[in-house]
């Protein structure tokens, strides 16, 4: 190559960095901030489109199908107590607690028992006095802080296992307080 066909810098644009007279070169910053504004446009694109497309998606897998995080319930759970037939003919039971300075109760209490059985029904006509002075016995031995409502529940389970031990053609289901009044 000789000296007449060697390149000239300036003709290939080589001179660029430097600015026309009349023009302001443009800084560092101002390039700087194009190329961060357009990387942040690109990372919420890609964001909006991320989550534009998850949503969709989801929407169409889950369409008519209900949720499956709900647990259910077995049906022995949901399932209601039979009704029960319930023997009321037990007088109105009235005594002394065992405090020092004993407190007056007086109770009405209705047994229940397998709707339909007969057998129950019969047996409960001819202990209705052992089962009235079975109540009287533990109720008369309890003292009258152990009578107040918080112990209802308590109390009447007690009392259908004290009155199931003497039963011999069935069990009781529950004995329910009617009426049930401690007075100090």
């Amino acid at each position: 190559m000789s000296d007449e066909e060697s390149l000239n810098l300036e003709d290939v644009g080589a001179g660029a960095d430097e600015a026309e007279p009349g023009q302001k070169k443009g800084g560092f910053l101002s390039g700087a901030l194009i190329a961060i504004l357009k990387w942040v446009a690109i990372g919420v694109g890609i964001i909006i489109l991320v989550v534009t497309t998850t949503v969709v998606t989801f929407g169409i897998i889950n369409k008519g199908r209900k949720a499956q995080n709900v647990a259910t319930v077995s049906p022995e759970y949901r399932a209601k107590a039979p009704p029960q037939e319930y023997y009321d003919n037990i007088e109105s039971i009235r005594g002394v607690t065992s405090d020092k300075v004993p407190s007056i109760f007086s109770l009405k209490v209705s047994i229940g028992y397998a709707k339909g059985n007969k057998e129950i029904n019969t047996e409960l006509i001819a202990r209705s006095r052992q089962i009235q002075n079975i109540i009287f016995l533990f109720v008369s031995r309890k003292k009258a802080d152990e009578l107040t409502p918080e112990h209802y529940v308590q109390l009447e389970e007690d009392l259908k296992q004290q009155i199931n031990q003497v039963m011999k053609s069935g069990k009781i289901e529950s004995v329910i307080f009617r009426e049930f009044v401690v007075t100090r």
